[in-house]
């Protein structure tokens, strides 16, 4: 139980294993922040590498936002890329923060920005949202 004043950090997990070939999106599914963002402070956690190709494509996120649980999710006008991990030989964790505008409720959208169909893809092998 939380004591009195006391803000944990929530962490929801986005993507496992999430394979995305050059162009590819993939989104995570629903985030409730009406109980877990009372500071408004966000960070994505990530670890992202080349995917079967072994090639060195780029994967960008960013995140929509809705006021209702079954709405329509928008790009707010005013937000900014999270940010983006290139796979060119890169491993580790990187950690973004962000501040996305006050909503209810938010799903991230990671985005593999390579063009073709082979040589240009990544793969997620985890990302976090961690937020207070």
């Amino acid at each position: 139980m939380a004591e009195r004043g006391y803000t944990p950090v929530s962490v929801v997990p986005l993507f496992k294993n999430k394979r995305l070939s050059a162009g590819d999106s993939g989104t995570s599914d629903l985030i409730d922040l009406r109980y877990i963002a009372q500071n408004g402070f966000f960070s994505l956690s990530q670890v992202t590498m080349a995917g079967t190709y072994g090639s060195a494509g780029t994967t960008v996120f960013t995140y929509t936002e809705s006021s209702t649980v079954d709405g329509v999710f928008r790009t707010p006008l005013s937000a900014v890329a999270i940010g983006t991990a290139s796979t060119a030989g890169t491993s580790g964790t990187t950690i973004f923060t962000f501040e996305p505008e006050l909503a209810a409720f938010m799903k991230i959208v990671a985005t593999q920005t390579g063009t073709g169909t082979a040589g240009a893809d990544s793969l997620i092998k985890s990302a976090e949202l961690m937020v207070q």
